[in-house]
């Protein structure tokens, strides 16, 4: 059995020198490929990799629904105004607006509450502003006038599918002034103040202001132009 197994070791050693006497072949490395910001100048090829984010942008709501219709939808509420058209004396604008509503019956001692709407957009088919304006003298009116206010959003935040923040509700309600901003959107809750106006009912009045306002850019259109 030595003879085999002599044998055997020594074909071993053979082609163990042979695979060491056979070279590797060389590996050819790849060129890098071409500098794609070669063409730029340092300050640009600086801008276009900074780590940092130049203008942070947010998603907002964006309303691109068919404005006139929304208008008309007001009018059956209870708000006539005049459609949607063309804003005078603000180029680039479209609007429509109703008149100082009456909500309630005036009485002895008070007058009747009120409602104004005004809705604007940057186009025919875009609405990116709701202010109302409401006047309760009566406190007891003070539960309609607040169910027309809910239904004015409510039929602007139907047609955006968004559900109106509480706290943005609960404000409208109590007549406490408020400042916040969900999902993009301004959302503004401001009692007139008597002091400022000289005028002891502006505690009755209440401004509310939706803005949407215009969607943010990523990078100011003059950036692309280097």
């Amino acid at each position: 059995m030595a003879l085999p197994l002599m044998l055997l070791a020594f074909a071993a050693i053979v082609v163990l020198s042979n695979l060491q006497l056979v070279e590797p072949p060389d590996l050819e490395v790849a060129a890098p490929p071409p500098d794609p910001l070669a063409g730029f100048s340092a300050d640009a090829q600086d801008s276009l990799t900074a780590p940092d984010i130049q203008v942070p942008a947010r998603l907002k709501l964006t309303f691109l629904g068919k404005p006139e219709e929304l208008c008309a939808e007001l009018t059956e509420i209870g708000l006539p105004n005049g459609g949607w058209t063309k804003a005078p004396f603000r180029r680039g604008r479209w609007q429509c607006a109703s008149d100082v509503v009456p909500l309630t019956t005036p009485s002895v001692d008070f007058g009747s509450a009120t409602l104004f709407f005004l809705l604007r957009g940057g186009s025919e088919d875009r609405v990116d502003y709701l202010r109302l304006k409401l006047n309760v003298e009566d406190p007891r009116q003070m539960e309609y006038g607040e169910a027309t206010v809910r239904s004015v959003i409510g039929a602007l935040s139907d047609r955006y599918s968004w559900a109106v923040p509480d706290r943005f509700l609960q404000a409208i309600s109590d007549f406490e002034a408020l400042e916040m901003t969900d999902r993009g959107v301004r959302l503004s809750v401001a009692p007139e103040d008597p002091n400022l106006t000289g005028d002891p009912a502006a505690s009755q009045r209440l401004n509310i202001i939706l803005n949407f306002g215009e969607p943010d850019l990523i990078r100011p259109a003059d950036g692309f132009q280097r």
